[in-house]
């Protein structure tokens, strides 16, 4: 959940939109700057996230209101859990 944290707070803050056209592409700088250990940490806690079958307001509560993200997917019409899959994904 740490890690979950610091990408919400420290990467999807209120000024996110302000640094890249797309959201995922936050996601990438995070991978592409960030030492290995704390991309493989963040990968494993978000399949943990996955694989505990939290339905999609837990989702939403978690990522926006627990770990702090200005950013909610749902405003572009993505489901909580598709937008955690598509993170995971842009991880590995």
């Amino acid at each position: 959940m740490e890690k979950l944290q610091y990408l919400a707070q420290a990467y999807f803050h209120q000024d996110y939109d302000l640094e890249t056209e797309e959201p995922i592409q936050i996601l990438m700088e995070f991978r592409d700057g960030e030492p290995p250990e704390a991309v493989e940490e963040l990968r494993g806690a978000m399949e943990r996230v996955l694989s505990s079958d939290l339905r999609e307001e837990e989702l939403a509560a978690l990522w926006l209101d627990r770990a702090g993200a200005c950013y909610d997917p749902r405003q572009d019409g993505m489901e909580m859990s598709f937008w955690f899959r598509r993170m995971l994904d842009t991880l590995l």
